[in-house]
């Protein structure tokens, strides 16, 4: 219970990542912030095997979340599931029986999903849209 409130704190104490200069990473840093504040604890960043790479594995007491992280500039009919294209859904999914399969101790239900980090210029205003990997 302790633990639970203590991350919960931690999730709400990350700061805005300010020192970030690269759009891809501080958008791997708002999506991680994004989960975390919601219960979810970082298993791996840029997780790679073979030709492939997960952004973002993170879990919570029930399930294993597999992220997609896209950062974009902020258009007006810009969506989560248009961001990646049919061959990088299928490399994608391709890489979750072999992450489980590396660590066999993780038996959890997974989920895989797309977080969009849509900002305008100078970072004054985000969204975030998550979308299902389908």
């Amino acid at each position: 219970m302790i633990f639970m409130l203590v991350e919960f704190i931690r999730g709400w104490l990350m700061p805005f990542p300010f020192w970030i200069g690269d759009t891809g990473k501080r958008g791997e840093y708002l999506a991680r912030r994004y989960w975390h504040r919601r219960g979810y604890h970082k298993v791996a960043v840029n997780w790679r095997h073979g030709h492939g790479e997960i952004d973002l594995i993170m879990a919570d007491w029930r399930r294993l979340l597999f992220v997609e992280v896209k950062t974009r500039r902020e258009e007006p009919d810009l969506q989560a599931a248009d961001t990646v294209g049919y061959d990088q859904k299928q490399r994608l999914l391709r890489l979750v029986p072999v992450f489980k399969k590396n660590w066999p101790d993780l038996e959890l239900q997974h989920r895989f999903v797309i977080v969009l980090v849509a900002y305008a210029p100078g970072w004054r205003k985000k969204r975030f849209e998550v979308a299902p990997l389908a």
